[in-house]
């Protein structure tokens, strides 16, 4: 028997994000349950099967998410718009509000959200790691680390990162009457300026080429929209590569991805990498309460 998405990864990992914002905000208010006689062409089969079994879906990944069909569906809108975290702040950027003066790169990036668009604020924090000669500028760190060879990210393959990396994800709500889908952004690029303002910054850049041309604009086949992904210079990368990542195969239990990838600056350094991601439910590892 299928695991019911609400015991998924995908669905936990968004609902313990959800935990954070004040109030806190709980999906499972929202579902209206199964409908066999649903539509929705437009996702893919095997959310759309979901859908019709039990209401919600969750995706394999949390880049898609977890989409359901919403009961009170305005009532989950005003909850996002007093939505706070936990310092006190807005928690989230509402695309083409009638309350709020137009933003038009915001409304820009909700050009593919169906509904209406919210999108988390990044706000950026200072590390507590402490300072290293390493941060000096110059390749001599103005005569500190003289010589000391340092790893380049731009000549890795990106597989050597900083254990404890600034989280750069946002969470986008795409809220319609007949669908909410709920996912995770690995770039956020809608953060708050020192002066309060809302602000678009450099990973928008990615954002716009791979979502919204690539994969709307463009025109493409659904089977190449959705299984290929362009790979443009953003903070996860250093802004420092070009690319394309292709999901060989993908299903709700595995997904095998292949991936290519050149840096921008100095040689032309180019990787791949093949990645393989599922869950199992062998030795009784099938989550608790599956069915």
């Amino acid at each position: 028997m299928s695991t019911h998405p609400t015991m998924t990864d995908t669905y936990r990992k968004i609902a313990a994000r959800l935990t954070m914002f004040r109030p806190q905000i709980d999906l499972t208010q929202y579902f209206a349950g199964p409908n066999p006689d649903v539509r929705l062409y437009e996702e893919k089969p095997y959310i759309r099967d979901q859908l019709k079994k039990y209401g919600v879906a969750a995706a394999t990944n949390t880049l898609d998410g977890v989409t359901f069909l919403a009961k009170d569906w305005q009532g989950l809108i005003e909850k996002l718009r007093v939505a706070k975290t936990a310092d006190g702040f807005d928690a989230f950027a509402e695309g083409r509000s009638a309350e709020k003066p137009a933003h038009w790169a915001l409304d820009l990036s909700m050009a593919a959200t169906i509904g209406k668009g919210f999108r988390e604020i990044w706000r950026p924090q200072l590390s507590d790691r402490p300072l290293s000669t390493r941060d000096l500028p110059g390749r001599h760190g103005f005569g500190l680390g003289r010589d000391r060879g340092q790893w380049s990210d731009a000549y890795s393959a990106q597989f050597g990162k900083d254990p404890k990396p600034q989280d750069i994800t946002s969470l986008h709500f795409a809220v319609a009457p007949d669908r909410v889908n709920v996912h995770i952004d690995e770039t956020g690029f809608v953060f708050e300026g020192v002066d309060g303002a809302l602000t678009v910054g450099p990973n928008f850049a990615h954002h716009a080429g791979n979502e919204l041309f690539w994969k709307t604009s463009l025109g493409l086949p659904k089977w190449a929209a959705e299984h290929i992904d362009l790979i443009l210079p953003n903070s996860a990368n250093d802004f420092s590569r070009l690319g394309i990542s292709v999901d060989l195969y993908q299903r709700k239990d595995l997904r095998v991805t292949v991936t290519g990838s050149c840096g921008i600056f100095g040689g032309f350094e180019c990787s791949g990498t093949l990645s393989v991601s599922g869950t199992h439910d062998l030795l009784g590892s099938k989550p608790k309460g599956a069915r």
